[in-house]
């Protein structure tokens, strides 16, 4: 007769998983690092098979890790999830995966509203866009192979500045003169719209660019056009709330066809729950709010 599943052993594993460390694990669970290991070999053991690979104190998952990961992550999310509500806590969570500057710029601002509605339905926002995070609804700009990904919104481009500089831009042609900032792709970002793409389809001959300014990060962008350091090349969508309170403004407005895509995807898991549907349409109520 086959072993008592070590639910202990399997909950240490997780954790190490996690962190791909086992001191990190071991901080959480109070435990040696010496102690998680034993755990984890007790665990390889129990299947007959390594789930880590370890050289140069350095921590990966084998095949059997990364696939084993994930089902048990998943497991003790909805073991706690069910205790919860047993015990009368929340009666729903959701985790929520966004791009870091769609996170902090569009979906924190908002999401006082949808708790002031649904106060029994916690939400976690991350934006590691790390897989192994494992999340209930993905907010992402990327076409992720494998997922069912759906169109949640479509965004212009257009320059943004602080006020204070907004005085010395009557046109596209003073934008030469200006320090122009702008977002490089990176990995939560499927790809950045380049200012020379801005003035092509604006139809604007910019003459020579003095100065420019590449940013990794959208947030840490907007950011800098807020302190008055240049003119920022910004997705409509995510400086709405800037441009309400006055941090930012636009000079001169000028569509163009440039877009920027983001796409809603939900997990399996989380399809046929009542809190997905709830905070979907939210989010779709929001987007079709007047700007």
């Amino acid at each position: 007769m086959k072993r008592s599943l070590p639910l202990n052993a399997v909950r240490v594993f997780e954790l190490a998983a996690q962190h791909r460390s086992f001191t990190k694990a071991g901080e959480e669970l109070s435990l040696t690092a010496a102690a998680v290991s034993a755990q984890v070999k007790s665990l390889e053991a129990y299947l007959g098979t390594p789930l880590f690979v370890r050289s140069n104190n350095r921590l990966s998952l084998t095949a059997a890790g990364e696939n084993y990961f994930p089902r048990i992550r998943d497991a003790f999310r909805a073991l706690q999830q069910a205790t919860d509500q047993v015990m009368g806590q929340r009666d729903a969570s959701l985790r929520v995966s966004v791009p870091p500057t769609f996170g902090t710029k569009w979906l924190v601002p908002r999401l006082f509203r949808f708790f002031a509605r649904h106060p029994s339905i916690a939400v976690e926002v991350v934006t590691d866009g790390n897989d192994d995070a494992g999340w209930d609804l993905s907010i992402d700009d990327r076409v992720v192979e494998g997922v069912e990904q759906s169109i949640l919104a479509i965004s212009g481009y257009s320059p943004v500045c602080a006020p204070a500089l907004s005085g010395q831009l009557h046109g596209p042609s003073d934008l030469a003169a200006q320090m122009l900032l702008h977002e490089r792709p990176g990995r939560r970002a499927a790809a950045a719209v380049s200012w020379d793409q801005w003035f092509e389809r604006a139809g604007v001959e910019p003459g020579a660019v003095s100065r420019e300014m590449g940013f990794g990060d959208g947030t840490m962008m907007l950011q800098a056009a807020i302190e008055g350091q240049g003119v920022a090349l910004a997705q409509d969508l995510l400086v709405a709330y800037d441009l309400a309170a006055g941090r930012l403004v636009e000079p001169f407005s000028l569509p163009t066809s440039l877009q920027h895509t983001y796409y809603l995807a939900i997990s399996r898991d989380a399809a046929d729950r009542d809190e997905t549907s709830i905070f979907r349409d939210w989010l779709m109520s929001e987007l079709a709010a007047p700007k």
